[in-house]
């Protein structure tokens, strides 16, 4: 069976346990690329011209936020500018830390916010973070730190 096989098995709460997961193993990316880059991390929307400076606590606050069910520190609001940003191209950031990012987000709208956000697009933004050769290995160690009995 395969480890996509074995993620839609589980349960939607076991489904969400291994999305937070797979969430934590991915924020490092996210850590690593912002720190010391505070004062770089700055952006101009094409929109009205405006310079924004980016919110390096807001992934893990998203994080933080999918765990407890609730938003915890405005996160839903804050996550409003920069979104649009990287939809319109005026922020970029390398792929892994973009995935990283946008998993935390969706993670975020669906355990907080109630969106319907495929449960197979949480796994695969966070599993791009890493090399694809360890993506089956990384979703696979998940599930079954979550269910013991699964196995692949």
């Amino acid at each position: 069976m395969t480890p996509r096989e074995l993620f839609f098995q589980l349960g939607a709460d076991r489904r969400r346990q291994v999305h937070l997961s797979l969430c934590e193993d991915a924020l490092p990316a996210w850590i690593d690329y912002t720190r010391g880059k505070r004062a770089q991390l700055r952006y101009r929307d094409s929109v009205v011209g405006m310079r924004h400076q980016v919110d390096v606590e807001l992934p893990a606050d998203a994080l933080l936020s999918a765990r407890a069910g609730e938003d915890l520190a405005d996160v839903g609001s804050r996550y409003l500018e920069p979104i649009a940003a990287l939809q319109d191209d005026d922020l970029t950031f390398p792929d892994p830390v973009e995935f990283a990012y946008y998993a935390m987000y969706n993670c975020f709208r669906k355990y907080v916010g109630g969106d319907d956000i495929s449960d197979w697009l949480i796994v695969n933004q966070a599993l791009s973070v890493h090399d694809d050769s360890e993506a089956a290995s990384r979703l696979t160690r998940a599930i079954g730190d979550i269910d013991p009995t699964v196995r692949g």
